[in-house]
C-alpha cells in the first residue's frame, strides 16, 4: 500500500513538472524578445521609437529567421511599447535588449528622461550597450546590410568586439548613468555611422551631464582611450608621411596612465598625466633600422606625436567644459571633502592647468632583422 502511495505521489510530481514546462514553452513561443531599440528626435518634444524583434519560425525540417520591426512617433518609450503591442501577435519582452541607439539630434537635446525610463525597468540589463548614431537610428535598424548577419546581431557583435579588443572604451548603460551622477567625470558613448553597406565606429560622443556637446573623430579614439584607462591589448596604426615614419602599425598595446595633482602659485590645480606605452610592431614603412640604436629615434618620434595629440584632445575637452577622462574624480579622491566642495563647479575643467607627457617603447619588432 505504501509503495502504491509513493508511486502515485511521484506520478503527480512528474505531471506537475510536465504541465509547468508546457506552459513555459507556450509563453516562450509567444514572446517577442526585443533586441535593439532606437530613439530618434522628432518635432517638438516627440520621439520616434523603433524596435527590432528577431523571430525564428520552424516549419517541418526547415528553420527560418525573420524580423518584426515596429516604429512609432510618441511622447515616451512606454507609450510606444503599448502602441506596438497592438500590432504584434507576440508579447513584447525587454529582458533581451542588447543595444540602445540614440540619434545625434536627440543626444544634443538631452537623454536623461529616456535613460531614467530604462533604469526604472528592472527587466532591462544595466549592461546593455548604448551608442549615438549619425543620421537616424530607425534607418540603421530597418536596413538589411548585405554580407552581414541580421542588423541587430551585427551592431551587438561590432560593439562587443571593439570593447573586448580595447580599441574602444567599454561603455554600457550603467557606465553612462554612473558618470552622469558622478561629480568628477562626464559620460561618453561610441558613435556609429552607416558607411555604404557597412556600419563603423566613427568616434566618441562627449556629454555634459546628459547632453552631447561634442564629438571626437575615429582617429582620436586611441589617444582618448589611453587617457581614459589602462589597457593591455589593442591595435594602433599611424602615418606621418615622413622618411623616418611613413606608416607604422602596432599590436598588443599596453599602457599605464598616472595622474599627478599639484597647485600652482596662483592656487590653481595643475594635473600632469604621465602615460607609459608599450607595443609590438607588426608593420613599419620608413628608413630607420629597428635592430640598431635608430629604434630609440623612432620611439621619440612616436612619443612626441602621441603627446601632442593627447594634449590637443585635452584642450578640446576644456573648451567644451567636459571632463570625460575623470580628472575631477582623481582630484576628489586626493583632497578633503571641504576642499573639493570649494573647488567643484560647473565647467571646472576649463580653469585647470593640464599637461600630458607620454613615453613609447617598442617591445618587439618581428622576426626580420636588418
Amino acid at each position: 500500500m505504501h509503495r502504491r502511495v509513493r508511486i502515485g505521489v511521484l506520478v503527480l510530481i512528474f505531471l506537475t513538472i510536465a504541465t509547468g514546462c508546457s506552459k513555459d514553452n507556450n509563453i516562450l513561443e509567444r514572446a517577442g524578445y526585443v533586441r535593439t531599440v532606437g530613439f530618434d528626435a522628432e518635432k517638438g518634444d516627440m520621439i520616434r521609437v523603433t524596435v527590432n524583434i528577431p523571430i525564428i519560425i520552424a516549419e517541418a525540417s526547415e528553420t527560418q529567421q525573420q524580423e518584426e520591426i515596429f516604429s512609432k512617433i510618441v511622447r515616451s518609450s512606454k507609450e510606444a511599447r503599448i502602441l506596438m503591442q497592438r500590432k504584434t501577435s507576440r508579447k513584447m519582452v525587454s529582458g533581451q535588449i542588447n543595444t540602445i541607439l540614440f540619434n545625434e539630434e536627440l543626444s544634443r537635446r538631452g537623454l536623461w528622461s529616456h535613460m531614467d525610463t530604462l533604469l526604472r525597468d528592472f527587466t532591462i540589463s544595466k549592461r546593455t550597450e548604448i551608442a549615438v548614431v549619425e543620421g537616424a537610428a530607425r534607418d540603421i535598424i530597418e536596413t538589411h546590410l548585405p554580407g552581414h548577419s541580421r542588423t541587430n546581431q551585427y551592431i551587438d557583435r561590432l560593439l562587443k568586439k571593439e570593447f573586448e579588443n580595447q580599441t574602444l572604451p567599454h561603455v554600457l548603460l550603467h557606465h553612462f548613468c554612473r558618470d552622469y551622477f558622478d561629480e568628477g567625470r562626464d559620460p561618453i558613448t561610441p558613435v556609429l555611422t552607416r558607411s555604404d553597406k557597412d556600419l563603423e565606429v566613427n568616434g566618441i560622443a562627449l556629454f555634459k551631464k546628459d547632453r552631447m556637446v561634442g564629438k571626437l573623430s575615429a582617429s582620436d579614439i586611441f589617444y582618448f582611450s589611453i587617457m581614459y584607462h589602462d589597457q593591455n591589448r589593442g591595435e594602433f596604426t599611424l602615418g606621418l608621411n615622413r622618411p623616418e615614419l611613413y606608416s607604422i602599425s602596432f599590436h598588443a598595446i599596453n599602457n599605464s596612465t598616472r595622474k599627478t595633482i599639484s597647485k600652482t602659485p596662483e592656487g590653481k590645480y595643475r594635473v600632469e598625466i604621465k602615460i607609459d606605452i608599450h607595443g609590438g610592431i607588426t608593420e613599419y614603412i620608413g628608413n630607420l633600422k629597428m635592430s640598431t640604436s635608430e629604434r630609440a629615434e623612432l620611439e621619440q618620434i612616436l612619443s612626441r606625436h602621441i603627446e601632442e595629440e593627447c594634449n590637443r584632445i585635452v584642450k578640446k575637452m576644456q573648451q567644451l567644459g567636459v571632463d570625460s577622462i575623470g580628472i575631477g574624480q582623481h582630484i576628489r579622491n586626493k583632497v578633503s571633502y571641504k576642499e573639493w566642495r570649494a573647488f567643484y563647479k560647473d565647467n571646472y575643467i576649463q580653469d585647470m592647468d593640464i599637461v600630458v607627457h607620454t613615453s613609447f617603447k617598442v617591445k618587439n619588432f618581428g622576426n626580420f632583422f636588418y
